[in-house]
């Protein structure tokens, strides 16, 4: 088939109303993916007996074992110990980067046939309410192509040099379409690439068709991390997000626009300065699965990131709460909005997380009638008044103090260190200084490298180092952390200077003899009564 252009423009709305319009393809799906994602991280204890008995069947869990006479990795599946990474339901390639734009810092993949012929794809569109309606109606007036011959859809976002906002739609066709006619919007125009023989269809602005011809099926090129997660994707999963959080914070603002602007300080202050990309997927099979993937800074540990959207999210929830009993919003949506916490922290119950090549994953398996349900709670959410919807963006209050950032929520899991590198690691995570009081150690002959291993996730800081502290312990016969055998002990010292302070780690007698008062679990519990 040879190149085609629209170039009819439809009687109805100027083209810059169009154009307006458009962005409502890409602010509202981005703006429901990210709520969703945003509170997909949080990882509680808590479950909702109401919906307790709606859990998916359990899947396996997948474990990567490297052949090393083969040079080959192969996926195992194991049974299910309650604590590893969920196995992934597709294994399909990394998404297509072809007739993507330079610069491009948002990608959004979706597989809208897929999805349609799924039990839950018309429940899908009805969630996304008249919003989504909308939505569809100008995207296949605007493409001439109906949404379900769309194999897939990529949709690119990037910057010009002068600020401005451009977006490039790349759909995947079963088969060329017959009698195709397109509407133009605005200044956007789509075109068939003739090497694609009628599969491919490109929408773009007129000034970029250009460097899409000639950029052809080469990927464009992303920034380092956002190009790591782009490789972790699956084109097989029926919808996926992958965005830079930096991006939308400057130049990509725009696109929070509408109710979707209320996430921007949800973004900010769950992200912060720590991750450097994201990655959300969505997939609707037998059951609903999520998948977050990040990736952080350099000076950053990955499942950091996890835990301060951990520490941050129970606090929100409690917030969305409070803003939901004093304003339940409109009648039409009040019960899915009530239920909405409690969704999440079903949501919250069944996620599981991992480090995997240097990348923080989350998973979760849900009944398959939860994804529409979700995503309802969360347009009607983005649409209450300002007040009801502030509740996500409620600040949280960074620890000040070594006690509290002991309670935080982190992991440390390796096979095998020293006592001093996993205090230097553990120290890392929380941003306080943990000393080893060595002269202390070496009078009770305690070697401070000295090798053991840990597995413990997802639990407070302080769990973990008094975890640390008995596996390091001398003498094994100790019968608890209260337990007079236990001479690997902690106290807390202040800074003089109105610093944080540190962590102490030192031994009982030298503590006793110097006075410094314990840990409430490093006493007996007579001295605690």
């Amino acid at each position: 088939m040879t190149e085609k252009q629209s170039k009819t423009q439809v009687a109805g709305d100027s083209p810059a109303e169009r154009s307006r319009k458009l962005w409502l393809v890409v602010g509202g799906l981005v703006g429901l993916g990210t709520v969703v994602g945003v509170f997909f991280a949080m990882r509680q204890s808590e479950s909702d007996p109401a919906v307790e008995n709606m859990v998916a069947a359990e899947p396996a869990a997948e474990v990567v074992e490297a052949d090393a006479d083969k040079g080959a990795v192969r996926v195992v599946v194991v049974d299910d110990d309650g604590e590893s990474l969920w196995v992934s339901p597709t294994a399909g390639a990394p998404i297509s980067l072809s007739y993507l734009p330079q610069g491009t810092r948002l990608v959004l993949h979706v597989r809208p046939a897929k999805l349609l012929a799924h039990g839950e794809g018309e429940k899908v569109l009805a969630a996304l309410g008249p919003w989504g309606q909308e939505v569809v109606a100008l995207f296949e007036q605007h493409t001439g192509v109906p949404l379900a011959d769309v194999e897939a859809l990529a949709v690119a976002v990037h910057s010009t040099l002068r600020g401005e906002l451009h977006t490039t739609w790349r759909l995947e066709l079963a088969k060329p379409p017959s009698d195709w006619q397109a509407s133009a919007a605005g200044n956007r125009v789509c075109f068939f690439p003739a090497a694609e023989q009628g599969k491919i269809l490109v929408s773009c602005l007129a000034e970029d068709v250009a460097e899409l011809r000639e950029q052809g099926t080469a990927p464009a090129l992303f920034p380092r991390d956002m190009q790591r997660l782009l490789n972790r994707t699956d084109e097989r999963r029926t919808a996926t997000l992958v965005f830079s959080p930096r991006f939308l914070q400057t130049d990509g603002h725009k696109i929070l626009a509408g109710g979707a602007k209320q996430l921007e300080k949800v973004l900010a202050e769950m992200a912060g300065s720590t991750a450097t990309a994201v990655a959300l997927s969505a997939h609707w099979d037998e059951d609903f699965f999520l998948e977050l993937q990040s990736t952080v800074t350099l000076d950053q540990q990955p499942h950091r990131f996890g835990s301060n959207v951990q520490r941050w999210l129970p606090h929100a929830v409690v917030a969305l709460e409070s803003a939901i009993h004093a304003d339940p919003g409109h009648p039409y949506g009040r019960e899915i909005i009530r239920r909405f916490p409690a969704m999440l922290r079903y949501l919250s119950k069944y996620t599981r997380s991992e480090e995997v090549d240097g990348v923080s994953v989350l998973r979760c398996y849900l009944p398959m009638v939860a994804g529409h349900n979700l995503l309802m709670a969360a347009e009607l959410v983005l649409n209450q008044p300002e007040s009801s919807a502030q509740a996500g963006g409620t600040e949280i209050e960074s620890p000040q103090t070594v006690a509290e950032r002991l309670l935080q929520v982190t992991s440390l899991s390796f096979p095998k260190e020293t006592l001093e590198r996993a205090l230097e690691i553990l120290a890392e995570d929380l941003g306080v200084r943990i000393e080893i009081a060595g002269r202390d150690l070496q009078l009770e002959g305690i070697t401070k490298n000295q090798s053991f291993g840990i597995d413990l996730r997802d639990k407070p800081a302080g769990e973990i180092l008094l975890a640390v502290l008995q596996l390091a312990n001398p003498d094994r016969t100790a019968a608890g952390l209260a337990d007079a055998k236990q001479k690997l002990v902690y106290v807390l010292r202040e800074d003089a200077s109105g610093g944080l302070g540190a962590i102490v780690v030192t031994t009982r007698a030298a503590a006793i003899r110097r006075g410094d008062p314990l840990p409430e679990a490093f006493l007996p519990k007579s001295a605690q009564e």
